[in-house]
């Protein structure tokens, strides 16, 4: 995307370690987010993922750290829909 180069799979490592590493621990979050929601990512979900990296951040990117956050959500704890889905 910004015309940088690199040599294999230890060249993109250390290209997304040091130029990239907020923009890929964003979109590895949201990813995460989305998936263990089971939907799309909203604008209310911001303050989540910020957590979600601080996290990641403080437990040497420990993809644990990540997994307990969203567990721990609101969001995950409080499923949209479960009202509906107990009357089935």
């Amino acid at each position: 995307m910004d015309g940088a180069e690199f040599d294999g799979l230890d060249g993109l490592r250390e290209y997304l370690l040091t130029k990239r590493r907020d923009a890929f621990l964003k979109q590895f979050c949201r990813k995460l987010l989305g998936y263990s929601l089971g939907r799309g990512v909203l604008l209310s979900d911001g303050p989540l993922i910020s957590e979600m990296r601080d996290q990641l951040k403080s437990h040497e990117y420990r993809i644990g750290a990540a997994i307990e956050t969203i567990v721990r959500s609101k969001q995950f704890r409080e499923i949209r829909g479960k009202e509906m889905a107990s009357e089935e």
